[in-house]
């Protein structure tokens, strides 16, 4: 028995060597998907890698804690995560077909035959019993010879969706922490230019009286004072309207954390200044943005199992060998149960050959073709969209800094304007109107400094997401 099980094995696991049909995977060449201009050279991408926590330039601490919570503790981030774990599992299972399949059992029968049944009655003489125990243990045992690459190419499958799985997972993160710090800005934004309102509030409600004062005496003129009425309802409008803006991205951020929009307010005060940073993004050569970037290489893994189902559906239509095997011991005398006389033991090759399937195999082939195919013409759009967003993330980064630096600047001369004529009103030189006037110059200018100063850092965030920074792959 045992040298006849030897050679039985080791003639399998000789045939277990066979091929793997349906196509191997490459990756696809994205050289014709680079933008031209970006093809033979590195402008105006750097050589350089994104920080893993790309939310740091800003030197926020508070936005640095928000972000981390969020990730610690956001319900669709921790949906993702499951997914990989399932993902994880799954590929394993796969795996898990490769190695023989083994079960083992044990069993009591009490038993009792018919004396007048056709086992008996046909018996010349008495049987001096009918009824007895029948006592078994022993096990079975089943392996399929992986000999077209079946099992080979579904665990290649498998592999890889754990893959996709891992990068939307990634991608999820990236989503989320950019999420946060967007509204995060937009809250700063908003309370800040609710204060900048307020503050004008007074400047335009003196004006106004002015106004009406050299009105009554005939010094300005009743369009003079229609004017300064407007105005003033104008920035009347603002705080409620700015304020209104804040809250909304206060509710926005406290869905992304997970908690109550009160215990949120309490940790977002007192108000800060709107996050900004200076810095460039280290951007890096193209062929690194799409290792960078999740939804590109989850597409990739994607495409890469496509590609594995293909061999699966065409191994289907291969011969498929299993090895059945069972051993063990029977007895109906409980001393003699694990003894010679009592063994049994059996190995059954077995070849199924698809011989007729209405076509059924044949399709199924040209299925997971045109699955494949559709997850190449995914991979190349989302490629395309990589670089699209970069090169309009880039864009608008780099004219909302320059207008960001060129309105601070603006708004320091208009500083220095109210302050000039705050000097001139105590020397006598101007009226009380010159200084107000200036001051409301001034609080509108503040109130597009600072607008472009959140749209730079908002900036900042879409290309820092367009980059794929950010994230750090989970193993």
């Amino acid at each position: 028995m045992a040298r006849t099980l030897t050679v039985t094995w080791l003639g399998l696991l000789a045939l277990a060597g066979g091929c793997t049909v349906g196509p191997n995977y490459q990756r696809p060449d994205t050289t014709a998907l680079t933008p031209p201009e970006h093809a033979a050279s590195a402008a105006p991408y750097t050589e350089a890698n994104p920080a893993d926590r790309w939310w740091t330039v800003f030197d926020d601490p508070l936005l640095n804690e928000l972000i981390a919570r969020a990730i610690a503790g956001n319900p669709d981030l921790a949906a993702a995560e499951a997914r990989v774990r399932q993902s994880r599992a799954e590929a394993r299972a796969a795996g898990a077909q490769f190695y023989p399949q083994l079960n083992a059992d044990a069993s009591v029968n009490r038993n009792e035959i018919s004396r007048n049944g056709e086992q008996l009655a046909i018996v010349p003489f008495r049987i001096p019993y009918n009824t007895f125990t029948d006592y078994k243990v022993g096990f079975d045992a089943s392996w399929e010879l992986d000999l077209a690459g079946h099992t080979r190419r579904q665990v290649e499958a498998a592999v890889a969706r754990l893959g996709s799985a891992e990068e939307l997972r990634n991608q999820a993160e990236l989503v989320l922490a950019a999420e946060v710090a967007q509204d995060y800005v937009q809250y700063r934004l908003g309370r800040a230019r609710a204060a900048l309102a307020e503050d004008s509030l007074g400047a335009a409600h003196d004006t106004t009286r002015l106004y009406g004062l050299q009105s009554r005496a005939g010094v300005a003129s009743e369009a003079d004072l229609a004017r300064a009425q407007s105005d003033e309802l104008s920035v009347q409008a603002l705080p409620g309207l700015h304020t209104a803006e804040a809250d909304v991205a206060l509710e926005a951020l406290a869905a992304l954390l997970a908690v109550p929009r009160a215990q949120l307010t309490a940790e977002l005060e007192p108000d800060r200044p709107v996050p900004s940073t200076g810095v460039t993004p280290a951007i890096g050569l193209p062929s690194t943005l799409l290792e960078r970037r999740p939804d590109v290489r989850g597409a990739e893994r994607d495409l890469a199992a496509a590609t594995a189902d293909v061999g699966v559906a065409v191994a289907d239509q291969f011969p498929r060998v299993s090895l059945v095997g069972t051993a063990g011991f029977e007895s109906v005398y409980t001393g003699q149960l694990i003894s010679e006389a009592s063994r049994y033991w059996s190995i059954v090759p077995q070849l199924s050959v698809p011989v007729f399937a209405g076509g059924r195999l044949r399709e199924n082939v040209h299925a997971a073709e045109a699955a494949r195919d559709a997850a190449l013409a995914t991979y190349r759009s989302t490629v395309l969209k990589a670089f699209s967003d970069t090169e309009s993330a880039l864009i608008r980064y780099s004219a909302d800094t320059r207008r960001a630096a060129t309105l601070a600047g603006a708004r320091d001369q208009l500083a220095q304007v109210h302050a000039l004529e705050q000097r001139r009103e105590a020397a006598g030189d101007v009226a009380h109107l010159d200084v107000l006037s200036a001051r409301l110059a001034l609080d509108q200018m503040a109130d597009q400094a600072v607008s472009s100063t959140a749209q730079s850092a908002l900036d900042f965030v879409s290309l820092e997401k367009a980059l794929g920074g950010g994230w750090q792959p989970q193993l």
